[in-house]
């Protein structure tokens, strides 16, 4: 990927993000981050939570399907014209839109939800003509990404009648008949996640065709996630514009309430980035699982708000079970990122992927666990702490995530810790033992309790990663 030969060797196809893409990414990434506003009113109490929840759900869906829709497009096709560019811009303006007049909706759904109706058309619609438009650009084998682009566009065109006649629906029915379009217009790709082995509804010529520039994708990826994340950071930073200078509580709680959030932030972004730093992972399962991660995330960052100045049992349950969804998905990608990788990983990068793997399935149980003791906040704010402390000492330690680790030998050994089963099975041991302790001694609790889960699992692991390390030194091949 080196520049000067792409330019010296015009053969060589060196594909990067443009920065029309990273505007239209910025765009985006601004209307995820104003789809998680419902979620403001759960704390206020003038919604149901679980319908302003779902909404949120809704509206980030929405978006990334369209914004993959447009990614795509770019990433097969090289250059563009001044009138697709003022397309794209032209949709980024539509999707702010899109976002506000749902917002509206829950105040006056007539009037809501008809300008939302006609702002999904013009969306959808605006898609399309932008496919169209790309299949007249040619590169190799053009006729067969002329035939990819419009049977793409003559998809999304009925796609876009299908939400215009929600026009003759009430308000009340309008949700379903989007989700009900959506689902059928977009099937595959929700068929793709769930079986990958899927047959899908395209023609076999148009499989794959133009095929996907798998660097640009992991890129874009990687930038708009990084484009979410700073967002996510502003939206943590909004209690600081509420700064009352005349008191020193005034001054330090909201500096408080933001370094709280982002040090969870910071820590979730650290788990998260380090897959592009040392793996490159690819896919569509990879693609969808980043998306419910962003979406995780930025639905945590609102309820760490609300559970810091008008916390509730709901919120309360909401965020651990969120929490623990969160790390559970960032372990199974960690576990299973030989199969997403577009270089595989080396044998040193899977064993700490892995390790880490077990590690964040400890510390989801650890908060799925926390919800049985929701009628007193005090300890499951306990166990959240002790989890991220414990997750933030972890990464400090292990050098096992950092990509120069693996690249050169400037590093001494005796500093790789972590890196064998032995030492990671004492850590974890050890881990339980602390957890232990601080259960039974320092808050009484019995042995014969829910809490028994928190401690015994990081004992029970540790245990089994020193026996198989024991036995694997000591048995010997025939």
């Amino acid at each position: 990927m080196d520049m000067s030969k792409a330019a010296a060797n015009p053969s060589l196809d060196v594909k990067k993000v443009t920065w029309l893409e990273l505007f239209f990414d910025l765009i985006f990434a601004l209307a995820l981050a104003m789809s998680a506003k419902p979620l403001e009113s759960i704390g206020e109490g003038t919604a149901k939570p679980w319908l302003a929840f779902a909404q949120f759900i809704l509206i980030f869906v929405f978006l990334i399907i369209f914004w993959y829709r447009h990614m795509a497009l770019i990433n097969r096709f090289k250059r563009s014209s001044f009138l697709t560019e003022v397309v794209t811009l032209f949709i980024g303006f539509l999707v702010i839109v899109f976002t506000q007049f749902i917002r509206i909706w829950g105040a006056n759904p007539s009037i809501g939800s008809y300008l939302a109706t006609i702002t999904i058309f013009l969306i959808s619609l605006s898609t399309a003509c932008l496919y169209f438009m790309f299949s007249f650009r040619f590169m190799d084998g053009g006729e067969n990404e002329k035939k990819w682009a419009r049977a793409s566009a003559k998809n999304m065109t009925w796609e876009s009648v299908g939400y215009f006649t929600a026009l003759i629906a009430t308000p009340a029915i309008r949700p379903f008949w989007f989700v009900a379009v959506f689902i059928y217009f977009n099937r595959y790709a929700f068929l793709t996640w769930i079986n990958p082995k899927a047959k899908p509804n395209l023609p076999p010529e148009l499989q794959n065709v133009p095929p996907e520039n798998v660097p640009h994708k992991t890129e874009r990826l990687g930038l708009f996630s990084l484009l979410v994340y700073g967002l996510i950071i502003a939206l943590a930073a909004s209690p600081l514009m509420e700064i009352d200078v005349s008191s020193a509580e005034g001054i330090l709680d909201p500096i408080s309430t933001f370094g709280q959030l982002l040090f969870f932030i910071g820590i979730i972004w650290y788990i998260h980035y380090r897959l592009y730093d040392v793996s490159q992972p690819k896919g569509h399962q990879f693609t969808t699982m980043n998306f419910i991660t962003l979406a995780l995330l930025v639905a945590d960052t609102q309820f760490i708000r609300i559970l810091l100045t008008k916390p509730s049992t709901f919120i309360s349950i909401t965020f651990a079970v969120c929490t623990g969804l969160l790390l559970s998905l960032l372990g199974t990608i960690y576990f299973n990122i030989e199969r997403m990788t577009g270089i595989p990983p080396s044998e040193d990068i899977k064993v700490a992927l892995k390790r880490w793997a077990y590690l964040l399935y400890i510390f989801a149980t650890a908060f799925f666990a926390s919800i049985v003791f929701y009628k007193q906040p005090q300890i499951m704010t306990l166990i959240w702490r002790t989890v991220l402390g414990v997750t933030f000492i972890g990464l400090l330690i292990d050098r096992g995530l950092s990509s120069s680790f693996y690249m050169g030998s400037r590093l001494m050994k005796n500093r790789k810790y972590l890196d064998s089963q032995t030492l990671s099975g004492f850590s974890l041991i050890v881990i339980g033992l602390i957890t232990f302790f601080v259960i039974t001694v320092l808050l009484s609790k019995p042995l014969a309790s829910l809490w028994i889960i928190i401690w015994i699992a990081p004992i029970v692991i540790g245990f089994f990663l020193l026996l198989n390390h024991w036995l694997f030194k000591r048995i010997k091949p025939i």
